[in-house]
């Protein structure tokens, strides 16, 4: 069949639609190949350098370089400029929704547009075929068809159908909403499927479009049951999980002027090559000229800006640890730049002294100001920028990630640049202290802790009352933004600060991001104005207090994955995941109302 463009967004080529997933088209089903195929004509990288990431790299622990996926445009009649990332159709299997004749691969040989329609002789209507539902998938991250033929005759015990050689007579019969019957027509053999067969995986490939590549091929002899494939449902989570982490761009990096001498000199490292490439003092004045003239600049100029490189722009030699990436953003939030340009990537504004002159207004009463004095900082961040990075991909709940290229041999991770802004807001810490000493307080957060380590999830932040009372406020304040900002709970992104050594952190960043350098229009921003956000604070508080599936959902003792949530459901704390950094768990009302009965005190009622 003739190739087809699917869209895909930048943003979701880094999450849900990443390498190694299955995306749907506007022809059926297909999975994107790994970033060894991400290359243009000449075999080379279509990727772009992501600038100014040094700190990020350094806090995630990455060596790699970080590269931007290549962007095709779609020009006018159809044409399209610019290197598209591969994608292979897959399932290679297609049904025919009358006959429940099966076909692999027959697009093969169609040179039409048309889609395949069923050939079966006896299927008078001839409808188009529909690609199979379901993969197989293995936890160490293969992913192959289902072996249709293998299941249909797997309990066969005529020494006919046992040897039967046939494929292209099989039929998937649905009988009912459940019963399936998968059918060889060549030898009469039927055998039930079920949709959730688990197998060994056997040698082939490790994902689909890997054929002939020898380091995928892998033999499992293993009848271990945790090294066994098994058939999912293409919609199934456990298909694909991506593996993304991101960081914010904070100074000094934040601050790099664009379009300077030594900004040119920096990203372009071909010009800097042909400097450091000349032989005598003449060719490298030579040089030096030839570049002022194409930057518009001057020798001089130049000359500084490869000055300024030689003592290590942008961090000039900064120590940067790994692990230390939300202490540093933390602390870049409190901290007061007073001489801020619009055009840098971190633009802040400290409304804290406003918000605590809250207290002195009329207008509160004794329960607001306590709500006031629980907030220590809050920050109007006008401009942000978070760079997202593709680590790889699991599958079927396994531990291991699969890298971007597959192999591991790549120098490079896809990653991207996303712009925004926000509200970042501390909590009070020395009532906080005094809380986390409440035995009420251990007492509910004690049942979760068996629960969290036996589900193997990670986590940035580690699991305490504290982060407990952040995630749940962070969730209650998106959903109250949702409904007063206009902005819907999927555009917003939280990042939580938690930790109580070796300095204490209790903060919460509410931001957007886009993959656009205008940002978004401010909206957000502005909610961060003291009176109007005490307002929208009060108004989740009291949200908080009440859901529409009390008393049970406050009186759970658990639910949601693993039954990693107590207080907390759809109807009053869940969010949309692509909000949440924690797939929507960990979450408890109970440490943000307190329950009285059980001598759980509130934290914004305590003094």
């Amino acid at each position: 069949m003739p190739r087809e463009l699917i869209p895909v967004q930048r943003s979701h080529l880094l999450g849900h639609s990443g390498v190694g997933a299955i995306v749907r088209g506007p022809g059926g089903l297909f999975v994107i190949q790994d970033t060894r195929q991400w290359t243009g004509r000449q075999g080379d990288s279509a990727s772009e350098l992501v600038p100014y990431v040094e700190r990020v790299r350094a806090a995630l622990g990455i060596e790699e370089q970080l590269r931007e996926p290549p962007v095709a445009k779609v020009l006018d009649k159809g044409r399209v400029e610019g290197v598209c990332i591969p994608a292979l159709r897959f399932p290679s299997w297609m049904r025919c929704p009358a006959c429940c004749a099966m076909y692999r691969w027959p697009w093969r040989d169609e040179q039409s547009k048309d889609p395949p329609r069923c050939s079966r002789q006896g299927c008078k209507r001839r409808p188009k075929l529909e690609q199979v539902p379901w993969v197989l998938a293995h936890p160490e991250g293969y992913l192959a068809d289902v072996p249709w033929h293998f299941l249909a005759h797997r309990y066969t015990r005529s020494p006919k159908q046992r040897h039967c050689k046939v494929f292209d007579q099989l039929r998937l019969i649905e009988r009912g909403y459940e019963e399936r019957i998968l059918r060889c027509d060549a030898c009469g053999v039927s055998s039930r499927f079920g949709g959730d067969e688990r197998l060994v995986f056997g040698e082939g490939q490790m994902q689909p479009w890997t054929k002939g590549d020898l380091v995928a091929a892998r033999q499992l002899e293993s009848g271990d049951e945790n090294d066994m494939a098994q058939v999912l449902a293409i919609n199934d989570t456990r298909v694909y999980a991506p593996v993304v982490e991101s960081a914010l761009v904070i100074p000094p990096e934040s601050r790099m002027r664009k379009g300077t001498e030594v900004d040119l000199l920096y990203r372009r490292s071909a010009d800097r090559r042909r400097i450091d490439q000349a032989q005598t003092r003449l060719q490298k004045e030579s040089a030096i000229k030839s570049l002022a003239t194409n930057y518009r600049s001057t020798p001089e100029k130049i000359k500084q800006a490869l000055a300024d490189l030689e003592r290590g722009y942008p961090l000039y030699g900064e120590n940067l640890t790994s692990g230390q990436l939300r202490e540093s953003e933390y602390k870049a939030f409190l901290e007061i730049l007073p001489d801020q340009r619009e055009d840098e990537d971190f633009v802040t504004h400290d409304r804290s002294d406003d918000w605590h002159a809250l207290e002195r207004w009329s207008g509160l009463d004794a329960g607001k100001r306590k709500i006031v004095r629980g907030v220590r900082n809050l920050v109007r961040v006008d401009r942000l920028k978070a760079v997202r990075v593709f680590r790889g991909f699991k599958r079927l709940n396994g531990t291991k990630t699969v890298p971007p290229d597959i192999v591991g041999r790549s120098d490079w991770l896809p990653a991207i640049e996303l712009y925004g802004e926000g509200i970042f807001l501390t909590l009070d810490e020395d009532r906080l202290k005094v809380w986390e000493q409440e035995d009420a307080v251990a007492s509910r957060l004690a049942p979760l802790l068996p629960r969290f380590a036996e589900s193997g999830r990670d986590s940035p932040n580690p699991l305490t009352a504290r982060f407990m009372l952040l995630h749940t406020l962070s969730h209650l304040l998106m959903r109250q933004i949702e409904s007063e900002g206009g902005y819907p709970a999927a555009s917003l992104i939280e990042r939580i600060y938690c930790a109580t050594a070796p300095e204490p952190l209790a903060g919460i960043l509410i931001h957007v991001a886009v993959p656009d350098i205008a940002g978004s229009l401010g909206g957000l921003a502005e909610l961060s104005e003291p009176r109007r956000f005490l307002g929208m604070l009060v108004r989740a508080l009291e949200r908080s207090r009440w859901c529409s599936l009390d008393p049970v959902c406050s009186e759970h003792e658990g639910q949601g994955p693993a039954l990693l949530n107590r207080a907390a459901c759809h109807a009053c704390a869940l969010v949309p995941e692509p909000a949440c950094e924690y797939g929507n768990t960990l979450l408890d009302r109970g440490f943000v109302k307190g329950d009285a009965a059980n001598g759980l005190p509130a934290f914004f009622g305590m003094e």
